[in-house]
């Protein structure tokens, strides 16, 4: 029998404990290997787009049925949360894809490059939705058939909320940027839609009418907001920032646990997708041989791929008593470990 599912089986477990040497590591990228969070990602993609039918469709019927504006708002929410989610749906099934030759360091940056789709769509309809609100504002009129309206709009929040908490777990499992761009998508819906709620009920039984155009105002600058939030998420996997502090220091103390390792130098890590990408130097005993020297580097990259499973490790050995320094200065100047 094959060791290779062993391997993978610990490395799940590694990748879950929560014991007080790793750092943690619940909602970050890389987590788990990629196959484990692309089959959770892919699902969950499935599941948003299903929801986000659903809804815009519940919403078409029910604008027909009120001339809601905040429903109206809602509803153009609802049709951009069903192109966000086809965007993510896809770019989690192309991230998740072996390195092949082309794409050695493999396609995880298709899961930015979702999130920014869908910063654009989610800016093109807030000034949308601020356009069509300034033109209601002078022109405000009751909601009809406002109990079944807060009636359905109930039922919508019951699904989005069940819907964020499947997306929160797997964004704990996977870290995943794309369906952080989905969550993103639907707890504005959600919020939104409590809006909807509030304005529909003032504006049918409270002399303050124009409070429906209020709330798609504050629907499309929820969505600015949004598009902010993601934007974030996006630039900092598109720009190749460096893990976070803790995550850098634990790689660094995993590759020193061995004895033999002198120091540690030039470390650089990025996220991309479902996977990591990280390269250090290590400073060995000059007068080790080169089958030695291979078999430290070799232990270092298991006990860091137990701990970071989803990671891709190149470790360059270099001689403890030698001051040459390797690569492009500009780039190997920046403070290190």
């Amino acid at each position: 029998m094959s060791a290779m599912p062993d391997i993978e089986n610990k490395a799940q477990i590694a990748a879950s404990d929560d014991r007080f040497d790793q750092p943690q590591r619940k909602g970050r990228p890389g987590r788990l290997p990629p196959e484990g969070s692309g089959i959770i990602t892919r699902r969950i993609t499935a599941l948003a787009v299903i929801v986000g039918l659903i809804m815009a469709a519940g919403k078409f019927w029910l604008y027909g049925q009120t001339g809601s504006v905040g429903i109206m708002a809602s509803l153009v929410h609802s049709a951009l949360d069903i192109v966000g989610a086809i965007s993510s749906f896809i770019a989690v099934r192309y991230a998740v894809k072996k390195p092949d030759s082309k794409y050695r360091f493999g396609r995880g940056k298709a899961e930015s490059f979702s999130a920014v789709f869908q910063v654009c769509l989610v800016v093109f309809a807030a000034f949308h939705l601020l356009e069509e609100v300034i033109g209601h504002v002078g022109h405000s009129h009751g909601v009809e058939q406002s109990g079944l309206a807060i009636f359905v709009m109930s039922l919508f929040i019951v699904i989005t909320f069940w819907l964020l908490i499947a997306q929160s777990w797997a964004i704990r499992a996977t870290g995943s940027i794309a369906v952080r761009g989905d969550r993103a998508h639907y707890m504005a819906d959600l919020l939104a839609n409590l809006f909807v709620i509030g304005g529909i009920t003032i504006s049918a039984f409270t002399p303050y009418v124009w409070a429906d155009a209020l709330v798609g105002g504050m629907m499309a600058l929820w969505l600015l907001w949004t598009a902010f939030q993601i934007a974030k998420l996006a630039w900092a996997q598109l720009m190749d920032m460096e893990l976070n502090e803790d995550e850098r220091k634990t790689l660094v103390r995993l590759a020193m646990e061995d004895p033999k390792v002198r120091a540690v130098h030039d470390l650089r890590t990025r996220a991309s997708g479902p996977h990591l990408h990280v390269q250090m130097r290590l400073d060995l005993d000059e007068t080790l041989s080169l089958s030695d020297a291979h078999d430290i580097i070799l232990g270092a990259e298991a006990r860091m791929m137990a701990a970071f499973p989803a990671a891709d490790i190149l470790i360059h050995p270099h001689p403890a008593g030698c001051g040459h320094s390797h690569g492009n200065l500009r780039f190997t100047s920046v403070t290190n470990p």
